[in-house]
Formats: C-alpha cells, sequence, structure tokens
C-alpha cells in the first residue's frame, strides 16, 4: 500500500499488443493506449465480431510468454493485454530500481475506482476471454484480476488459495475430490512436527542410507507451504535432520509474496515412494486434454535427494496401465480444485505394488503454469503439438458455430484427450558433480555429448563456458549446468545415449576447489 502512494503519480493503464495483420511489420512490441488512438473505438455491430484478448501476466520469457503474444496475435488475430504481477512490480521497483514499468502493473484491485478506470481505457471492441499467468509468484494476482474485471466463470476459475498452498491443496484433493493423498501436517511449532513425524514411523537415531538418500527405512518430506522447483525440500531419515529442516523453513520467505510474508507454518509430509509423473494439461471450460505426460528421473547427488537428471515423456496409448492411472488421478485432482480454464503442470507419484499389481497414485503438487522448461520442441517433435497452443485454442479459439477469418490457430476440437508419442523423446539436465573455480572447459566431452545419434539439440549456460568462473554443485533445477533434448525412434539407442550422457556430466568441468578458511 505504500508503495502504491509513491506510484500514484502514474496511473495503471492497459499495455495492448494488437492482431498482426498482413497490412502489420513481423511483430510490433506491445503498445500503451497513447500510442494507438487509431484504433476503431466504436462497439461492434452485429456483423462485425468483437476482437478477442488474452491478458499475460508477467510474460518474460521468450518461450512462454512472448511466444504466447505472438501466436495470439498471428494465428488467432486476438490482442493481447500485458500487465505486472505486485510482486515484479515491487520487484522491478525497488531491487532493480526501474520505474518504465510502472504504468503496465495492475490496477489496485481493492480500489474499484481504479479497477474501473483501468477498464474504461480498453477499446470497447475488445471482448477478454482469459489470464494467462506465467510466473508462479503472480498466479494469485492473477486469480485476483480475473474476478475484479468479472471474468469468473465464464473465462475464469475464481479465486482459491488450495491451488497455492500445498497442504490445503492435499487436502483438498482428498476431502472434495475423494482421492489418495499422503500424510501431512502442517506444523506450527517444532513439537508439532516432531510429535507427527514420530508418528509416521521416523526415529532420532540415523537411518540406513545416510541423510539424503531415499533408501533409508522411514522417511519424511518437510516443505514450505509455498515454494517452487523442489526449494527448501527436505527429505528426513531422522527427527535431527527434520529440526534443520523446520527450523531452516520457519520465518522464511514466503516465494512470490508481494508483502515479504514469512512461513509461519511448515508442511511435514509422508514420503511417497514410486515413479515421479507430471502433466501438462490444458483445460477448456472444464473439458481437458493432456498436452504431454513427462516422468521424472530424479537421483540423490550431492548431498541432495531429489536432482533431476532428465524428463521423459511418456506414452498414454493405452486404457490400462499406470500412464491412464496417472492422467485419470490428474484430472480428478483439477476438478477437486476447480480448475476448469487454462494450463496446469501437474505432479505426482505412481506406484504399483509387486504382489497385487495394484496402481497406487498420490500427489505431489498442482500448478496453475506451464512446464518450467523450453518443452516446445520436443513436443512438436514427439507428440505433434505444444501445451502453448493449446492454451491459445482453449481461450482464442473457435466455438460450436463460431467462425473466424482471424483464427488460423490449432483447433480445440481436432486435439485427443490423451496424447500419443511417436518417437522417443527427453529433456536431459546436466548435473554439475564439482564445486570451486572453472580451471578447464572439457570440449572434448561436450563435443562426444553433442555428437550422439539421439541428441538433437544442445545447450550450456553461458556462465559456465568461461575459465575463471564459479560453479557449485547441483542440488536443485536451478544449479543444472545445461540441458539437451534427446529423441530417437530406437529405444534401445535412446536408452544408451542418455546413459551415456549421466556419465558424460560428471567430467565436463575441472575446478580449482574452494579452499577452507585457515588453508
Amino acid at each position: 500500500k505504500e508503495l502504491r502512494k509513491e506510484w500514484s503519480s502514474i496511473p495503471a493503464v492497459p499495455s495492448i499488443a494488437l492482431p498482426i495483420t498482413e497490412n502489420m511489420p513481423g511483430d510490433n512490441p506491445p503498445q500503451t493506449l497513447a500510442d494507438i488512438d487509431n484504433i476503431d473505438q466504436t462497439n461492434p455491430t452485429d456483423d462485425q465480431q468483437p476482437t478477442k484478448a488474452l491478458i499475460i501476466m508477467d510474460g518474460f520469457c521468450p518461450f512462454h510468454g512472448q511466444y504466447l503474444s505472438h501466436m495470439a496475435r498471428q494465428n488467432h488475430g486476438a490482442s493481447v493485454i500485458h500487465v505486472l504481477s505486485d510482486f515484479f512490480a515491487r520487484y522491478l521497483y525497488q531491487v532493480e530500481q526501474q520505474t518504465d514499468h510502472l504504468s503496465s502493473r495492475m490496477p489496485d484491485l481493492d480500489n474499484e475506482k481504479e479497477v474501473e478506470a483501468w477498464l474504461e481505457l480498453l477499446p470497447p471492441s475488445i471482448e477478454i476471454c482469459g489470464i494467462y499467468c506465467e510466473s508462479d509468484s503472480g498466479l494469485e494476482d492473477a486469480e485476483r484480476l480475473g474476478m475484479a474485471l468479472g471474468l469468473h466463470p465464464r473465462f475464469h476459475d475464481g479465486v482459491n488459495h488450495a491451488r497455492r498452498n500445498k497442504f490445503l491443496m492435499n487436502r483438498a484433493v482428498e476431502e472434495v475430490g475423494g482421492l489418495d493423498v499422503v500424510k501431512q501436517k502442517s506444523c506450527r511449532t517444532l513439537e508439532d512436527a516432531e510429535e507427527f513425524a514420530r508418528g509416521l514411523g521416523l526415529p532420532e537415531e540415523n537411518n540406513v542410507g545416510g541423510a539424503d538418500s531415499p533408501e533409508s527405512s522411514t522417511l519424511v518430506v518437510v516443505k514450505p507451504l509455498r515454494g517452487v522447483a523442489s526449494d527448501d525440500v527436505h527429505l528426513c531419515p531422522n527427527l535431527p535432520s527434520l529440526r534443520k529442516a523446520f527450523t531452516k523453513i520457519l520465518q522464511s520467505p514466503v516465494f512470490g509474496s508481494s508483502t515479504a510474508a514469512k512461513h509461519e507454518q511448515v508442511l511435514v509430509q509422508e514420503f511417497a515412494t514410486g515413479v515421479e509423473y507430471a502433466a501438462d494439461v490444458v483445460c477448456r471450460d472444464g473439458e481437458r486434454k493432456v498436452a504431454a505426460l513427462w516422468r521424472y528421473d530424479k537421483r540423490a547427488v550431492n548431498g541432495a535427494p531429489f536432482v533431476y537428471h532428465a524428463t521423459e515423456l511418456a506414452a498414454v496409448d493405452s486404457d490400462e496401465g499406470v500412464e491412464k492411472e496417472v492422467c485419470s488421478y490428474i484430472f480428478k485432482a483439477l476438478e477437486a480444485l476447480g480448475i476448469r480454464w487454462g494450463l496446469s503442470h501437474v505432479e505426482v507419484i505412481a506406484e504399483t505394488s509387486p504382489d497385487t499389481g495394484k496402481i497406487r497414485v498420490r500427489l505431489v503438487e498442482v500448478n496453475c503454469r506451464q512446464h518450467n522448461t523450453d518443452f516446445m520442441p520436443l513436443c512438436n517433435a514427439c507428440v505433434g503439438y505444444n501445451a502453448l497452443d493449446m492454451v491459445l485454442a482453449a481461450h482464442l479459439g473457435s466455438t460450436g458455430d463460431e467462425t473466424s477469418d482471424r483464427d488460423r490457430g490449432l483447433p480445440w476440437d481436432s486435439i485427443p484427450t490423451m496424447p500419443t508419442t511417436r518417437a522417443y523423446g527427453a529433456i536431459v539436465h546436466f548435473v554439475s558433480h564439482v564445486q570451486g573455480t572453472i580451471s578447464r572447459i572439457r570440449y572434448d566431452i561436450l563435443e562426444e555429448a553433442d555428437g550422439l545419434a539421439s541428441v538433437v539439440d544442445m545447450h550450456m549456460y553461458p556462465q559456465f563456458m568461461e575459465e575463471g568462473n564459479p560453479i557449485r554443485k547441483t542440488v536443485d533445477i536451478r544449479s543444472d549446468t545445461g540441458w539437451a533434448h534427446i529423441m530417437n525412434d530406437d529405444e534401445e539407442e535412446f536408452r544408451r545415449d542418455y546413459a551415456r550422457l549421466v556419465e558424460l556430466m560428471k567430467d565436463m568441468f575441472e575446478v580449482e576447489e574452494e579452499k577452507e578458511e585457515g588453508e
């Protein structure tokens, strides 16, 4: 509220990018209303369809939000309204000390007059058909903005805190959806956490396997109620490790909070064993379609329990089996959380009983945004389409008898409920096994990796391609050193090349190790 007072001299106004037509340059940047006086401001007549528009919040990434903006205007003849969440407006102002972005912030949603003034600046010919939020930190703002603009329920799911709070999320999936979930407790005190963990069988002494090994006999997961990218997620084999994790999380900053809130509770959960899957699901007014199903390869390395090594496309090509059970569970979980519009990235654990063959699926989390990687090239090649084009079809595509000469996008009705894969494909995450100052980059190893038959694209992050730069051991998705897209229609060669990449990534860099103090 104090910041809004500082910003009061710069009103929030819609930042509009117009449809791309044959008479326009290839890609105009977003325009403010001051630049588009030539827009037809009259109401559409009976024979003139309104221009559909999609609000994109925090659309920074070239292969997520910016891609959506371009394709919405080029393939669907739609306008795009760009807006910043409170979190990013505050971050750019306070941390980056910028002010140019302030007019693109969303209006103060607690001020009806400001919301009305923002809406009055929109051309009457525009019909807002949805909101897409690229960032995790903006998800709550996107929900609140949709309500303030009157998009619920026609194009919007309203506000539901259970979509971001992991404890409330699991409880809703269990109580509303009737689905199986892990045992859990949101704990205010360390004593509460210890009591719950003891009830799950967590011992005081070390278990077999060590503090970061999923092979220990009894394990619990300790994590923030609100988080992202496995940040501050701890696998605890004993009470001392639980105490350390709990203390670290309690009173730590809440991810994405625009008010600098801190965690007053910590989530303790039973550890679910099995294979982790993630599905990218797009919803159009309650009709759900899986864009891609992924199977994670996470391993315990570098003292961390869940380090991504690969995200592999999984086939959903039969009416039975674990993949079908996973998708069925995910659809029900989305329904339980009231998610009927847009893109969700949903993670679950699936376990198959070796005795009965029964499949047990339990929720990890639902993320109401895209899979945070450049998945489009691999999906287009292996599946034939991708989740982002499906988002545009859901929000901007023709419906029923509606036709439009402006809509040249992917038709929603042509997309199957479940995807089929025509090749084996995966995103391989390069894991650093060294820490210190880079003294040598093993270009011979990078060349071997790039030359493998299954590798169709490969990228090393620039900061790791210069000797003298620091590097640390990979413990989460944020500390990867790069990636490779691999694809092959020969499964044996595909598996062999992936195994080779896992070995090669161990020796991609040589370092001068950090010296301990006093050495």
